[in-house]
């Protein structure tokens, strides 16, 4: 008769078992690496001991008081939706040459436009009698700079891309006086090129 030198398995010594003790092992040896860190994460110094994401601290956007980057290269196309501002010191050829791609266009939404941010120094009608202007005149003796009445006979005449850079930015004018109050404000920080060209489509409206 043969004898085998194997002990029998048991029940203390069953694969489910040695399986059960390994991962027991394993969840220990874990849990005490985590509590080592912690442990010696509390015994450093500093604002962040223990860096948990380090990328979100450090990362290659800016830093403080870093000198000034490089500028875009002339001619670059903005990918953030910006407005391309127009071009400085502008010849009286290049402003008019500039192209009214909304032309006749939202005169209605024009007509709100020109409402709610030109009625009140040129009035409901382009007739010059807002109630700011008035004032200004009346009771401060203002000496406005261009005409205040809107609805000329010459104005009309003009092309769209003069009135539009007039309304975006008087200053573009190659005749514009830079010593004298502005009083009209720079719509190009105030309403987008679209709202600008509909209130070109607007003023146009504005017949004797």
């Amino acid at each position: 008769m043969k004898f085998s030198s194997k002990k029998p398995l048991t029940t203390l010594d069953s694969p489910a078992r040695m399986k059960k003790r390994g991962l027991r092992g394993i969840g220990c040896l874990i849990v005490a690496t985590v509590s080592l860190v912690i442990f010696t994460s509390a015994c450093a110094e500093g604002t962040y001991p223990l860096d948990y994401f380090y990328e979100m601290h450090y990362q290659p956007s800016f830093e403080s008081q870093e000198p000034p980057r490089l500028m875009p290269a002339p001619g670059a196309v903005p990918i953030t939706g910006r407005e391309v501002p127009l071009p400085t010191n502008m010849s009286w050829e290049e402003i008019d040459s500039l192209h009214n791609p909304y032309s006749g266009e939202n005169v209605g939404m024009g007509a709100q436009l020109f409402a709610i941010n030109c009625a009140v120094c040129h009035g409901t009608a382009g007739k010059g009698d807002g109630k700011v202007l008035k004032t200004m005149v009346e009771d401060y003796g203002h000496e406005l700079n261009l005409s205040k009445n809107v609805n000329l006979s010459i104005l009309f005449a003009l092309p769209d891309g003069r009135l539009f850079t007039t309304i975006t930015n008087r200053d573009l004018r190659p005749d514009a006086d830079m010593t004298r109050p502005r009083v009209m404000p720079q719509f190009e920080k105030l309403l987008t090129a679209e709202e600008r060209w509909m209130l070109v489509n607007y003023i146009k409206t504005l017949r004797p």
